[in-house]
């Protein structure tokens, strides 16, 4: 059974910046796959979706891989910037 764990915390929620950290490295998902014996899939959907947050398992792979923390690729976003977005009309129609 695959332990729970939960993308939102107290005071927000995690985001993944695999994206920005590949930028720097001037790597693509795809490298990384390779590098990190990953699924093609597996990056790409991380790298695509910031609020994507990786297995425990990937996570090691990533950060070994690329000689980082799991905090250089795991960020929290305030849940107070979502909802100043919301409640400023920002998003609607």
């Amino acid at each position: 059974m695959m332990p729970f764990y939960s993308a939102y915390t107290a005071s927000g929620y995690l985001t993944n910046n695999l994206q920005d950290l590949l930028d720097q490295k001037d790597l693509s998902s795809f490298a990384l796959s390779k590098l990190a014996a990953l699924s093609p899939t597996t990056t790409r959907k991380i790298c695509s979706d910031s609020r994507y947050i990786p297995s425990p398992d990937v996570l090691e792979k990533i950060c070994t891989t690329l000689n980082v923390t799991p905090g250089d690729v795991l960020g929290i976003k305030s849940t107070m910037e979502l909802t100043v977005a919301v409640g400023s009309g920002v998003f609607s129609g």
